[in-house]
């Protein structure tokens, strides 16, 4: 009984942290579409990054790109971007990836050289949540 408890959280454990990823993962590319421009220097950013995070969904890191991308302009079209924000950056519970996150989407919101006003209301509003 108690072997299939451990392997139990165990397996939250990585789950959790799959879970975590995604959001990270999210809340990057959403800075990336922000603007409405997706450009090769945020691009580049983007595959930089992912070619350095362990992967362990039941979906490739290209299939849940075009997934998150389509929900990432959802939110923007429906105006619903703040939510769609707060959510995704709640489920990041360890500090260190908040730290992470904070320091992820700094990063690509100068990637292409500019920083806009949507992009500035993205980090306010995540900085925020997660800095709390």
């Amino acid at each position: 009984m108690k072997f299939d408890s451990l392997i139990q959280s165990i397996d939250m454990g990585h789950c959790q942290d799959q879970q975590q990823r995604e959001a990270l993962f999210d809340l990057v590319l959403f800075l990336i579409a922000a603007d409405g421009v997706i450009t090769e220097k945020e691009s580049e950013f983007l595959r930089n990054w992912l070619s350095t995070i362990e992967w362990s969904a039941s979906v490739t890191k290209e299939e849940y790109y075009s997934s998150a991308l389509l929900k990432c302009y959802a939110a923007i079209k429906t105006k619903t971007a703040d939510d769609y924000l707060t959510h995704r950056a709640k489920l990041l519970i360890d500090s260190d990836i908040k730290q992470q996150a904070m320091k992820l989407v700094r990063e690509v919101a100068v990637a292409d050289g500019e920083l806009d006003e949507v992009e500035q209301q993205v980090l306010n509003l995540l900085s925020d949540v997660l800095e709390q």
